[in-house]
């Protein structure tokens, strides 16, 4: 999945910067994101690991991708790639199951919570002076697992969440000439959200960006700054023949550079 991803950004971008085809656009951006989380997670029981009380997870850093292309007449598509790895070493408030699991009070465990998220958006844009509208879906594909080890007894339970999820994607792009025919502000915002059968998704991408136009060979530069939250509410996921629940937060800051063609 993650070749075929990287394969797909690096052809369309090849053949978007050699053809230059009139009225066919291509973004390709390169982020980082610093996302905290918190929340809790339970595995085959009714007792809960906190993420932050008992796991003390810290925070994930990792680079991301994602390249757009604008067709004419035809959907825009969008797909992005984005890693996420929270590790801790915490010292349980209050004893807690994780599958089979057992973990008494004041037990020292390490945790893992990693997984990669794959998105497929496809989405229609309004002309509106200023104002760019979108409106499509998006399929993302969540590919993971959480992990926690009783460094008691060395003792490791771990839950594999691989999961693909339909959700309504909608966004809006805010333009503000800032030096006419070198430069403009855009604010980017999107977010992608589903609810069904007490489970919840939630990605939301606010980015501050200065674009430079039509820098001669290259395309436009874009530099950015902004924030992301995403919530992952699961409600009794069947994994290994035990339920899985959660009401996870993952929030914080971003960056992102990248060309337009």
């Amino acid at each position: 999945m993650r070749k075929f991803i990287y394969t797909f950004l690096l052809s369309t971008a090849t053949t978007s910067f050699a053809l230059a085809i009139p009225a066919v656009d291509f973004v390709l951006g390169v982020g980082y994101n610093k996302l905290s989380p918190s929340g809790y997670m339970e595995y085959g029981a009714t007792t809960r690991a906190d993420l932050e009380e008992d796991l003390n997870l810290g925070d994930s850093k990792k680079l991301y991708i994602y390249g757009i292309l604008d067709l004419p007449v035809l959907p825009a598509f969008k797909l992005e790639y984005m890693p996420f790895e929270y590790t801790g070493r915490g010292q349980v408030s209050s004893g807690f199951t994780f599958g089979d699991l057992v973990i008494p009070f004041t037990s020292d465990v390490d945790s893992v919570l990693k997984f990669d998220q794959y998105d497929l958006s496809v989405y229609y844009s309004l002309p509106v002076p200023f104002i760019n509208p979108k409106f499509g879906v998006t399929v993302k594909y969540l590919d993971g697992y959480a992990q926690i080890t009783d460094l008691n007894t060395d003792d490791t339970e771990k839950a594999d969440i691989t999961l693909p999820i339909p959700m309504v994607y909608l966004g809006a792009d805010f333009r503000i000439p800032l030096i006419p025919k070198i430069s403009d502000i855009v604010f980017d915002v999107e977010g992608k959200w589903i609810g069904y059968q007490g489970h919840s998704f939630t990605d939301i991408r606010a980015v501050g960006k200065i674009k430079l136009l039509k820098v001669p060979v290259v395309g436009s530069l874009f530099a950015g700054l902004g924030y992301r939250y995403q919530r992952i509410k699961i409600d009794n996921l069947e994994i290994d023949n035990k339920d899985f629940n959660s009401d996870i937060k993952f929030k914080g800051i971003l960056a992102e550079v990248g060309l337009e063609f």
